[in-house]
């Protein structure tokens, strides 16, 4: 199911957990159309070049087993980790999201040697506007 023209359902749920298959509700899709739409589609056509999703939606059990906030908008399907192959395209990305106003924040984060933006959105509320970037913590 493609959730934009550059996003399905399938990435935005893949997990390298095979066990820990996540199988979103109707509210966590729509959520998923909604980050697609207000967030990864501008970033990717803004960006003009492919985006590549580490983590997209979570089931508690997956979210759990990859050390993931136990509030994390990946559970309701409104965050994305974007992977990162270099300092150069994780700066132009944090730049690019900081042009998309429905962005609530996005994170550079890592763990070890592997390095990601978490970006995230909202609903409810207008979006906080919160971005910290530091490639080399």
């Amino acid at each position: 199911m493609k959730l934009s023209p550059n996003f399905s359902l399938k990435e935005l749920t893949a997990t390298e957990f095979p066990s820990l298959q996540s199988e979103p509700h109707v509210s966590d899709v729509v959520n998923l159309v909604y980050l697609c739409a207000a967030v990864l589609q501008p970033l990717r056509d803004l960006y003009g070049q492919p985006i590549f999703i580490s983590s997209g939606f979570r089931s508690v059990a997956l979210n759990k087993h990859v050390g993931g906030v136990e509030n994390s908008f990946h559970l309701h399907g409104l965050a994305a980790d974007l992977r990162i192959n270099s300092e150069s395209e994780a700066f132009a990305l944090f730049c690019l999201l900081k042009t998309i106003p429905a962005v609530d924040s996005c994170l550079f984060e890592r763990r070890g040697n592997v390095r990601w933006l978490h970006v995230q959105t909202v609903l409810s509320r207008p979006p906080r506007r919160l971005f910290n970037y530091n490639y080399n913590v």
